[in-house]
Formats: C-alpha cells, structure tokens, sequence
C-alpha cells in the first residue's frame, strides 16, 4: 500500500478516515474494531466515533461486531475511472487488439512502486488468470514493472532496499542484474516476464508515451505458458508495438487538444 506524507496544512481528521479505510484490503476485507485500532494506531473509542461516522455516510457498513467497506463507494469508482484519460483513450485499442489476436489485453501505470492495473480487455478463448481493476502486482518481475519503471531507476534502489521476494526460480532478486535488465528493456523497447511472477504464466508488455516521450503507462498481453510460449509470446511484440505506439499517438492528440 503506497504511503502519502502529511502536510502541515492536512486536516488530521481526514487523515486519520483514510487510514481507517485504507486498513481494509482484499486479504482482509472484514475486520473488527481492535483490529482496526492496531492497523491504524487510532484508539478504539475515537475509532468507534469515526466508523460510525463513515457508516452513516454509507462509505463503511458494520456486521455485528465486524466492519467492512460499504456500498457507498461503488457510485465513486465510475467517476474515477472515467477520469483516467489513459484508461478512456486506450479502452478502445485495447479491445480491438484483444479482439483481432484472441488474447487478454491489459493496460496499467506506475502508482508509487508498484503496477497499478487500471483496463483490462478479455477474450473467451483465453480465461487465464484473475482481473480487477486497482490490482497491483511488483514492479521487479513483472513486465509491465519493468517497462513502467525504465524511466525511474532511481526507484529501483528503494524497491530492492525494502526486499523483494523470490516468486518463481525466474524472479530477479539481484539488484546489478535488474538494473542491466532495465537497460535491455530501455534500448529494446519492451520487457518480457517469462515465469518470474508466476509459474506457467508468460507476458510481454510494452510503453505508452505522452507528448514528452514520457512513459505514462504500458499494455501487456499474457496468458499460460501452455497456450503462450517463449517464442509465441515474443511472436506479439510486433503488433503489440504498434497498439502502444497507436495508444500513445491518440494520448498526444488529446494533450494537444486540451
């Protein structure tokens, strides 16, 4: 979960209903008042006061003894994800490509160290593998990772200081040699991650560019190793190069009309 630093001009109150909700995660979608207070460091009686608060506003609900998100958040996620200019510009190429090659399309960007998946576009010929949107996955072995990252390697310290976890045999846990796979990412102009995040999963991604030829985000195409071979998956680089360069071409358009 990315931290966000406190200003001196933050309204600690709000601060402190982010904290709370951010407590809740998909692991831990349910979860009691002392849990709560722990996560957060809040007291449990000034925890009380701004959960019910929130439950009044429909952001929290409370099922006997146990809290959780409340549907009131729902009518937000639309609006945000409407106002991801990346996401409503490159929808459309997304499901063109998904559609004319038979592949699971996604499209992601860099949120603090991690990939943050914003659009995916599926196909019934390839069910691989779990989607929602807000899905975040490391930045060291997975593709996308490395193409979003090619531009920061000033970030690459942090991640590999704050330790990075060996997923498969194929994870790069070597910082020297991360950084030489970055470069290969750099000059070659996509990333591959052959069965470094998960066994029997293979990805090739590929940037999106803004007018500056600043990386602003990068679409994958992946699927099972079996359906997805090295080879295959490095038989889409060529048209997956030309949706990324099509999806950049339309991000500049729109920089250029706004």
């Amino acid at each position: 979960m990315p931290t966000h630093t406190v200003g001196a001009n933050t309204n600690n109150s709000i601060v402190k209903s982010i904290q709370l909700l951010n407590t809740f995660s998909m692991e831990k979608p349910r979860l009691r008042l002392k849990e709560i207070s722990t996560m957060t460091g809040i007291s449990q009686p000034t925890a009380y006061r701004m959960l019910t608060t929130l439950k009044q506003s429909g952001l929290v609900e409370q099922h006997g003894n146990v809290y959780s998100l409340g549907l009131g958040l729902l009518k937000y996620e639309s609006i945000v994800l409407n106002s991801i200019s990346l996401r409503r510009i490159g929808m459309p190429y997304l499901e063109e490509l998904s559609l004319k090659e038979k592949i699971n399309v996604n499209l992601a960007v860099l949120e603090g160290d991690e990939v943050l998946y914003i659009a995916r576009a599926e196909t019934p010929y390839c069910r691989y593998g779990y989607f929602h949107v807000g899905m975040r996955r490391p930045v060291y072995c997975t593709a996308l990772g490395k193409v979003l990252i090619s531009q920061h390697p000033e970030l690459i310290g942090k991640i590999f200081a704050n330790g990075v976890i060996k997923c498969t045999m194929n994870t790069i846990t070597d910082e020297q040699e991360f950084r030489k796979e970055i470069e290969k990412v750099s000059l070659q102009g996509y990333a591959t991650d052959l069965e470094e995040w998960s066994n029997g999963r293979n990805c090739i991604a590929a940037p999106v560019f803004d007018i500056g030829r600043n990386i602003i985000g990068g679409i994958s195409i992946s699927g099972p190793v079996s359906t997805y071979t090295r080879e295959q998956i490095l038989g889409y680089r060529p048209i997956l190069l030309e949706y990324a360069s099509r999806v950049s071409l339309a991000m500049q358009n729109l920089g250029d009309a706004e």
